[in-house]
């Protein structure tokens, strides 16, 4: 007999891309949702005057996002399966972390960031979006890092094996169609 469980897709791609307002939208229509984490902790450093935390301490603020996304890994795994919405979505991923750490050329122990092949069973990978780009408190990146941080993401997960599918720019209501269609074509592959 086999258990069904939920796949684990994780929506990614540089800043601005659109990722929180997708993951905002599939939470409105019922799939279960894991946030973004590194805005509140951006928010928190930042109130506490430091103005660039995961610049000024690379490691300290990547090994915190490390820790709450693995969480969240570990608590898909507990999600009851629904059979009519068999997916579990994430605001980026914990090859996020990496991508990032590498982008920077910031040098950590491979033991601390330990990646596995078989985390999330898709991810979705979201192009750099100029029409819509824009700095704000939480995001500091120029569009160009945010369009090399995109290069690098898609290379890591690649990398690790992970299937990418790419969603282009366009309405956020066409581009929740795209990914669900695409998840469940991949679903059946």
């Amino acid at each position: 007999m086999s258990i069904n469980k939920n796949k684990k897709v994780v929506i990614t791609g540089g800043p601005g891309s659109g990722k929180s307002t997708l993951i905002e939208l599939l939470e409105m229509n019922g799939y279960f949702c894991f946030k973004e984490f590194s805005r509140s902790l951006i928010k928190k450093s930042k109130n506490e005057g430091e103005e660039n935390y995961f610049k000024s301490k690379p490691i300290e603020f990547s090994r915190l996002i490390w820790e709450r996304r693995i969480e969240q890994l570990i608590e898909a795994s507990k999600i009851e399966f629904k059979k009519d919405k068999p997916f579990v979505f994430f605001d980026r991923g914990i090859h996020d972390v990496i991508a990032y750490l590498d982008f920077i050329g910031q040098s950590y122990i491979q033991n601390e960031f330990k990646l596995e092949n078989n985390t999330y069973e898709i991810a979705i990978l979201l192009p750099p979006w100029k029409e819509i780009y824009i700095n704000d408190f939480h995001r500091s990146e120029s569009f160009e890092e945010a369009n090399g941080l995109y290069h690098q993401i898609k290379k890591t997960y690649e990398a690790f094996n992970i299937p990418i599918l790419e969603i282009p720019t366009g309405k956020a209501k066409d581009r929740i169609l795209k990914i669900l269609e695409l998840v469940k074509d991949e679903k059946k592959s």
